[in-house]
């Protein structure tokens, strides 16, 4: 179950059912966004392009990451500052 809930109003806008075996990341690309408005995903949203194209429209967005995310991270900037 994906659900975008507008705040304001206090019901939900986007509301979409899928199958167990349907990835998260998936159902991001349905969801409107909108500018300046703030979105919260679980780990399971981890669809890089779509968290970029949130950012592009000047929307904003937080993601519980992945614990191997992180040590992923933590590798990549460790080697950059070493440049």
């Amino acid at each position: 179950m994906h659900t975008l809930y507008d705040v304001e109003t206090q019901i939900p806008v986007f509301f979409r059912i899928t199958e167990a075996s349907v990835h998260d990341s998936k159902a991001m690309i349905e969801i409107p966004y909108e500018l300046g408005s703030y979105y919260i995903f679980d780990r399971g949203y981890n669809n890089f392009k779509m968290l970029y194209k949130i950012h592009q429209i000047e929307a904003y967005f937080i993601v519980r990451a992945k614990i191997h995310q992180m040590e992923t991270l933590t590798v990549w900037w460790q080697s950059f500052n070493t440049i």
